[in-house]
């Protein structure tokens, strides 16, 4: 009787262990599979996230390089046509009479006072551009981080749930294993049992 527990056992426990064992292989591919899907994912939304940022940066220093550039022009314009409105354009300092000089001296005052609001405005629109950068690089981490919930979380959970599912099949496979030797045992056991036994009289 142990001799076929033993065998039907066996036979059912090696059946067990290749069922597991070719389980654990279709895991452990599945398992590579959203491992590389999530590094792909990975460099793909990152590469995103550079582009962008390199983006707004960019279009960032245009804008205020061309702010600059354009201020610059409003303040050469503006000493221009005051010096003409003085009648101090193309004279040189030196060459200059005591009337005209007090006229140079009341037309950097006017300039003075006039370029003030002309770098307060260009602080200001500097600002603005600031807070639009800011905003826009707001936008690119929410975006990213959309992505990230919609797109690589869920390859995230699938890749946990295989590796728990692997680590599952390893401890059934290591259990059915044992079941598989300890019905070989049963069988040679019992094969013993069922060997005629000699007494040796004749």
């Amino acid at each position: 009787m142990g001799f076929l527990l033993g065998a039907y056992g066996k036979l059912m426990a090696g059946k067990r262990v290749r069922q597991l064992q070719a389980r654990m292989m279709s895991v452990q591919s599945q398992l590579r599979r959203a491992t590389r899907d999530i590094e792909n994912m990975e460099r793909q939304i990152n590469a995103q996230q550079r582009q962008m940022t390199n983006t707004i940066r960019t279009m960032g220093s245009m804008q205020m390089f061309g702010l600059q550039s354009y201020n610059q022009t409003e303040l050469a314009n503006l000493q221009a046509s005051i010096f003409d409105k003085h009648g101090l354009t193309g004279i040189k300092f030196d060459d200059m009479t005591d009337e005209q000089k007090k006229s140079y001296s009341n037309a950097i005052s006017e300039y003075q006072m006039n370029a003030a609001l002309v770098n307060n405005q260009m602080s200001s629109m500097q600002q603005m551009m600031q807070t639009t950068m800011m905003q826009q690089q707001q936008q690119v981490e929410n975006y990213v981080e959309m992505m990230k919930e919609m797109q690589l979380e869920p390859l995230k959970d699938l890749e946990e749930d295989l590796q728990m599912e692997k680590e599952s099949l390893e401890s059934q496979i290591q259990l059915a294993q044992q079941d598989y030797e300890a019905c070989k045992e049963m069988e040679k056991s019992g094969s013993k049992s069922l060997a005629p036994q000699y007494t040796g009289q004749g």
